[in-house]
């Protein structure tokens, strides 16, 4: 190992510092402002950042098994996991992924601040999925959450922090490697100190720059002690009076455990725990990712709140709302009385993305209200997206690629779509009689459904013919779109 002036090391005791002085076998190291001698083999080198996070458009080559489970998936309604396929198991794939990359490409320049809006059924939770792999698979650290009335309350912004936190995920890098959460992010933050200490919006954070401070004294492990710690800037174990174990840890440091503030959850404060996303979001792309993004489905809960939560509620979704857009030059926020000094970070974005699922509802139903006055999250035109039912032919296509890869991947139990004629008869099929089902009755979940009976069917050898196969494709269609009567009726 060779050490000069200047080197980057690690100390087990000391943790990260840089090199001052050589003297032989001893080392003057500064460990935080203060010069400590060391043993030059009590030193280790400081690791950089990690391999190049992995910003791949390609998807990953299908089998046989991640097919299975995509399909299974969409087979029982769900959202399929997050596999090569799910581009490919979703209607208008490549298009909704065209349309999100493109997205997330102008973020920095544009802000990025999306409001998906459909009905039940219209494939609103699986659009907002195929966005967080769209993502990640781009180079962005992303978290996905659903908004609900006691665990993820956003009238309690710290209890959606804490979720955001706990849902974080993060893509590879070159060599294969993916932090897991965010004990994970910690110790890529750890390892790159040098490229994260002076980072303006963590400096202006006493939560994040001495929490992290006081982290740094301790090897990164899973001593409880440690990991509660850890935990602690994630929003997990937050009392009420005092800052826990970051606390606790801090006393056993130089660090002043009392400049460390409380994680505060009984008083309004929304733009505090937006700032600590803002401040998440810059060490993100200090650590060589893209950055932030949040995706939050169901925020139409809201809706049912009373007056008092709902306006909490709204004030924390503005000022997401504004951290994810270009700054607001005719409005200030509605700040809270919290007693905390924060940088005005609404000023400087864009800083996070942002995408939020919402059930339309009657949310235009008022035409004298603006656009942000209808939804806070929408400040342009541009950031609303609404779902509307496939095209016929491109239900049809989706189809015949379905039964293309079931083919390929089922050819001994899948004979009667063995020709690439009869897979366009029972897609042709299923699109006329798609084509023919009212648009207002036109739940895609359903037809997706419908589509993956077809193989079910075949492997259940339920079909001796295609003609059998189609019948039985067109009476399910017709049932349970309500165009043929059921059995009992």
């Amino acid at each position: 190992m060779t050490i000069s002036v200047g080197t980057s090391v690690e100390h087990l005791e000391f943790g990260p510092g840089k090199v001052t002085e050589l003297l032989g076998t001893m080392a003057i190291v500064d460990f935080f402002g203060e010069q400590i001698d060391c043993n030059i083999n009590e030193l280790t080198l400081k690791e950089e950042v990690g391999p190049r996070v992995i910003d791949s458009h390609i998807p990953a080559s299908k089998d046989k098994v991640a097919f299975r489970k995509a399909f299974e998936a969409v087979n029982l309604g769900v959202v399929p996991p997050d596999s090569s396929s799910l581009i490919e198991m979703s209607i208008g794939g490549e298009n909704i992924a065209s349309t999100v990359r493109s997205s997330l490409d102008s973020q920095s320049n544009s802000g990025l601040c999306k409001v998906v809006f459909g009905n039940y059924g219209t494939g609103k939770s699986h659009y907002l999925h195929l966005t967080s792999v769209i993502a990640r698979r781009s180079g962005w650290a992303v978290s996905y959450l659903e908004l609900d009335l006691k665990a993820v309350d956003p009238a309690k912004p710290h209890l959606v922090y804490r979720e955001i936190m706990s849902k974080l995920k993060f893509p590879a890098r070159e060599d294969g490697t993916a932090s897991q959460g965010f004990h994970d992010f910690v110790r890529e933050i750890k390892k790159n100190w040098d490229k994260v200490r002076d980072l303006p919006m963590l400096k202006a954070s006493p939560w994040f720059r001495y929490g992290l401070e006081t982290l740094m004294f301790f090897p990164h492990n899973d001593d409880p002690d440690y990991v509660s710690g850890c935990g602690w800037l994630a929003g997990q174990g937050i009392s009420i009076t005092g800052s826990g174990s970051i606390r606790d840890l801090a006393k056993s440091t130089n660090i002043n455990s009392r400049v460390i503030p409380i994680m505060p959850k009984t008083r309004e404060n929304a733009e505090i725990y937006v700032f600590h996303l803002v401040v998440v979001n810059e060490i993100c792309k200090a650590l060589g990712y893209k950055g932030l993004l949040i995706i939050m489905d169901e925020a139409e809960h809201v809706r049912g709140y009373n007056v008092r939560r709902r306006e909490k509620a709204n004030n924390f979704f503005d000022l997401l709302a504004r951290a994810a857009h270009l700054p607001l030059q005719d409005s200030s926020p509605v700040l809270n009385d919290h007693g905390y000094q924060l940088p005005e970070y609404w000023t400087t974005g864009p800083h996070f993305g942002l995408y939020v699922g919402l059930t339309e509802g009657e949310t235009f139903a008022d035409d004298s209200l603006s656009l942000r006055d209808a939804c806070v999250f929408l400040h342009n035109p541009e950031d609303r997206v609404c779902l509307s039912e496939p095209s016929a032919e491109a239900y049809r296509s989706w189809t015949l690629n379905l039964l293309t890869d079931f083919h390929t991947h089922y050819p001994e139990k899948s004979a009667l779509l063995s020709t690439e004629t009869a897979r366009q008869k029972v897609a042709n099929a299923l699109a006329n009689e798609f084509e023919g089902t009212d648009s207002r009755d036109c739940v895609v979940r359903t037809w997706v459904k419908i589509a993956c009976l077809c193989p079910s069917i075949v492997l259940a050898e339920n079909a001796d013919s295609l003609e059998d196969l189609i019948g039985h494709l067109q009476t399910a269609a017709r049932q349970l779109t309500g165009s043929e009567l059921l059995p009992w009726e």
